[in-house]
């Protein structure tokens, strides 16, 4: 019960910081759970996923190239499992 307890209040932090970077917003039950929600979760992922690329390339793991548009491109280094498992 006490993790269903702990999810509701964070699903609660999450409806709040929409709101307020949005004062404005109004959404039906089925908007906040498939819009709202995830803009959050996407938002967070993304923080998350760039500095798990950040790691991955300070291990050698990953290549970041810059494209002409500004873009990064972000690609294997080169090693395989096996070359990695021997430096461990």
């Amino acid at each position: 019960m006490a993790d269903d307890e702990a999810q509701v209040e964070v699903i609660a932090e999450e409806i709040t910081r929409y709101l307020l970077g949005r004062p404005d917003a109004a959404d039906t039950f089925d908007g906040i759970t498939r819009w709202w929600l995830a803009r959050i979760r996407i938002e967070d992922a993304t923080t998350q996923v760039q500095k798990a690329l950040d790691l991955l390339i300070e291990g050698h793991t990953v290549v970041r190239t810059v494209l002409p548009d500004g873009n990064a491109l972000y690609r294997n280094a080169g090693r395989t499992n096996a070359e990695r498992t021997k430096e461990t």
